[in-house]
């Protein structure tokens, strides 16, 4: 809730540019949340020179995103390693590490006098051109930060751009996760239609936890990583993840397994990584060859559900199911439903 405060700060323009700025950001309909004609409408509306939208891990000291408008030509390994460099002694960052993520100024910490002391003015904002800087941040852990940088030279911002900041700040949150669910969608979307739906299926977030992971994904990852936890990747997958190549396509990892066999593949759809997961049991016919999606499925046809009717509890297509089927009964060496049903799991 915007205080009475913060709204007598700003003019019924000011409300109206908010407005639009939230319109024309939500009528987005692709995968990042600030692409740079938004983050452009931002920065016209704030007053700023340049701004900038950074997603960082703090704690391996990493980007992640960065939009900026105009973009800097900068040398981005320099500029990178300057920043880590003086990371602890920016204030804003400072502030924001311990838990501020509303609008601050640099004025707020020091005069421009104290700035022009310090080893991070000469070594950051001297060399930019920057007198004047203002942030406001999506609240956020530290391994992955999520903050919009607004800078000046001539002027510094006033209290009614740290007003207007803050009445955004809920629709900037709100933005950032309307993206999120537009990426998991399409993601889960282009996967299904290269039938990915046969596989279990782990979508990344940026910074390589697990985002969304399938039904059938969690189960192979919980019978050959038993020690897994929540959204961390098992060392094994986070190690074998660092060690793939940008410029040519990935190499599949497998683990053994007491039943089997886990194939993993990367897969890397519009900047979103995918696992796909797929066990193959250990002897290449019978029961034991049959992997966890088969079961899955030989199972609901063993509790009586049609082929429609097991789509619709798998979230599949009746046709993925018949492929299924087919797979089965050639593994089984078997012709009907009711004998696959009798090899794996006895009369009935």
């Amino acid at each position: 809730m915007v205080s009475s405060a913060v709204m007598q700060r700003l003019s019924a323009s000011d409300l109206e540019g908010a407005l639009r700025f939230v319109a024309e950001a939500s009528a987005e309909t692709g995968s990042d949340p600030f692409p740079g004609p938004v983050l452009e409408h931002l920065r016209r509306l704030v007053g700023a020179d340049w701004a900038a939208y950074c997603e960082l891990d703090r704690r391996r000291r990493r980007g992640i995103v960065i939009v900026e408008s105009p973009e800097f030509d900068v040398d981005v390994v320099e500029d990178e390693r300057t920043f880590w460099r003086i990371v602890e002694h920016h204030p804003l960052c400072q502030a924001q590490r311990r838990g501020r993520f509303d609008a601050l100024k640099l004025s707020d910490f020091h005069t421009r006098r104290e700035l022009h002391r310090l080893e991070v003015y000469a070594d950051w904002f001297r060399p930019y051109g920057i007198e004047y800087e203002l942030e406001v941040g999506i609240p956020s852990p530290l391994d992955h930060t999520k903050t919009f940088l607004f800078d000046n030279e001539r002027r510094d911002f006033t209290e009614r751009d740290r007003a207007l900041l803050n009445l955004l700040q809920p629709h900037l949150i709100q933005l950032y996760k309307a993206a999120a669910v537009r990426r998991l969608a399409d993601t889960a979307r282009a996967v299904v239609e290269d039938g990915g739906e046969e596989r279990g299926v782990v979508v990344l977030a940026k910074t390589g936890a697990i985002e969304m992971a399938s039904p059938l994904a969690r189960r192979l990852l919980d019978a050959y990583f038993p020690r897994g936890r929540g959204a961390r990747l098992p060392r094994v997958i986070g190690n074998w993840l660092r060690q793939q190549p940008m410029d040519r396509p990935p190499n599949p990892l497998s683990v053994d397994g007491p039943r089997g066999a886990l194939t993993i593949e990367l897969d890397r759809r519009g900047g979103t990584r995918v696992l796909l997961l797929e066990e193959f049991a250990a002897g290449g016919q019978g029961p034991a060859a049959l992997s966890a999606r088969e079961r899955e499925v030989l199972a609901l046809v063993r509790d009586g559900l049609r082929n429609a009717e097991i789509a619709e509890a798998l979230w599949v297509s009746p046709a993925t199911v018949r492929k299924h089927l087919e797979n089965i009964y050639e593994k089984l060496d078997v012709h009907t439903r009711t004998a696959a049903v009798a090899r794996v799991h006895g009369p009935g």
